[in-house]
């Protein structure tokens, strides 16, 4: 074979390799054309198959769900919402667990955490489509729940659930889970529970575990009782319009991300977008993508997601489906 054939073929077998690495449904960071979105680049299912114990049917079959079903409908939320038997929404026990990860995780070296906490009241059922498309980009979930869900003992549940699951020899998911890769996610009163996670788990982590490292919060319209001054990791704030409950220019700006200092921290107000977006569809709530791409930057270093966040011509504020994004100093300095 000649020199020139041979310098074809490994070009050739360079380029597949690439291919097969980049993951399936989002953009290679070179791909990103002007004007394109997070959402249409990231709300996407990842290669991951999904692996859960956790039953859903639809919220309405029980007379709580269907006061649930009959209220989000009226604020707006387009599709029907899912939810398992905890109570209210069934008989078993209001206080537990419910645990997602990758199917393939045995052929994985280990899978990031994502501890996430619903909001106030919710079921974690809820949230069951959210979890499925972070695992399915490479997540191992877990989503606490005591019914109020509102305070760091929630998230703390959520995190002794892992670490256990790590630690069992008969777990699938035994040394599989990547401690020092942890996020901590919530929405509304499970928000702030997570920011308080964000405060209060980086203090003592090592005491928990050797590899126990926070990597992260996802803050998706929380709640007001967290303060951003006590957080010392990188954050993100996803706020909508159109949310009456958790209004942008409310505390989420005001005590929350206008004092987050000593981290990098983003905040971001998406057009159209409620309270309750969250529980609706993947593709009725349109920070689906972002918080998709929030994450693979996080702990992947993921190119492309990297570009809506860092650098000085990111893409996020040219994103039209945000009416205001802004960024602290810290995460300018990126």
């Amino acid at each position: 074979m000649s020199i020139r054939a041979r310098l074809r073929t490994a070009t050739a077998v360079a380029l597949t390799a690439a291919a097969i690495w980049v993951p399936a449904g989002t953009a290679a960071a070179e791909d990103i054309s002007p004007g394109a979105t997070a959402q249409s680049l990231f709300n996407t299912i990842g290669p991951h198959p999904v692996a859960t114990a956790v039953r859903t049917n639809p919220c309405q079959e029980s007379l709580f769900g269907m006061v649930q079903h009959v209220v989000v409908h009226l604020l707006g939320n387009r599709d029907d919402m899912t939810c398992t038997q905890a109570f209210p929404n069934g008989l078993e026990s209001p206080i537990g667990v419910n645990t997602y990860y990758p199917a393939d995780i045995a052929d994985l070296t280990a899978a990031p955490l994502l501890v996430f906490t619903p909001g106030i009241n919710s079921n974690p059922g809820m949230y069951d489509a959210l979890a499925r498309q972070w695992v399915s980009h490479g997540f191992v979930v877990t989503i606490p729940y005591d019914y109020v869900n509102s305070l760091v003992h929630v998230p703390a549940l959520g995190m002794a659930a892992a670490l256990l699951a790590d630690r069992d020899p008969n777990s699938p998911l035994h040394n599989k889970i990547d401690l020092s890769r942890t996020v901590f996610g919530g929405h509304s009163a499970g928000g702030q529970a997570a920011l308080q996670a964000g405060t209060l788990f980086p203090r003592v982590a090592a005491a928990i575990d050797p590899e126990l490292r926070v990597a992260g919060v996802l803050a998706i319209e929380p709640g007001p009782l967290a303060v951003g001054s006590l957080i010392g990791v990188p954050t993100l704030f996803l706020t909508g319009y159109n949310d009456f409950v958790v209004p942008d220019f409310a505390w989420v700006r005001w005590w929350q991300y206008n004092l987050t200092f000593a981290a990098p921290a983003w905040i971001a107000n998406a057009r159209g977008v409620s309270h309750f977006s969250p529980v609706d569809g993947l593709d009725a709530y349109l920070s689906a993508g972002t918080a998709v791409a929030y994450l693979r930057y996080l702990v992947f270093d993921d190119e492309a997601a990297k570009q809506f966040f860092t650098g000085p011509n990111w893409l996020l504020p040219h994103d039209k489906t945000y009416f205001s994004v802004h960024r602290n100093a810290q995460a300018d300095a990126l």
